[in-house]
């Protein structure tokens, strides 16, 4: 299921987009999504915690940017907004002005070990839970496969099948 959302980002960012859209014959929906989860995945910002989400400053030119994202990755882009206490307009504009450089060079380092490729499932092992531990009502939430999944299946012996 796909979930469209809009937000507006300034001109020139529109442009940059569009122009790395076209050098690298990416969807700017790709871009930023992998920006976005590459500079997560750096820990880019520490999160935030007891604060206001933050917008983007106002008196720029701004341009309506439609995004159709995977269900998966909404949610990842809600998460990230959570933590770092900004909106989407905002963390796109962090992202490029903060972690472009960096994303670019290893996306160009993928594409050199010839390891480049769109993965449409960068999300799907997004998973979390929700438990009392002490009477403390908890929530974790996993960007990647559940390490729980990762200890049985290391430990898991193999059946082997007999006809």
């Amino acid at each position: 299921m796909d979930i469209e959302t809009s937000t507006c980002i300034s001109v020139e960012h529109l442009q940059l987009l569009q122009s790395l859209s076209e050098t690298y014959t990416m969807p700017i929906r790709t871009i930023v999504s992998s920006m976005i989860s590459f500079a997560a995945e750096s820990n880019t910002l520490p999160p935030k915690t007891f604060t206001r989400l933050t917008y983007r400053k106002r008196g720029t030119q701004w341009k309506r940017l439609h995004l159709v994202l995977f269900a998966d990755e909404y949610e990842f882009f809600m998460d990230i907004r959570k933590v770092w206490k900004m909106s989407l307009a905002k963390v796109i504009a962090f992202c490029l002005d903060n972690v472009l450089d960096q994303f670019l060079r290893f996306l160009n380092s993928k594409i050199e070990e010839d390891d480049y490729y769109v993965d449409s499932y960068r999300y799907r092992n997004y998973s979390f839970e929700f438990f009392r531990e002490e009477n403390i009502q908890t929530g974790r939430f996993y960007w990647g496969i559940h390490p729980d999944i990762i200890r049985k299946t290391k430990h898991k012996p193999r059946k082997t099948l007999i006809f």
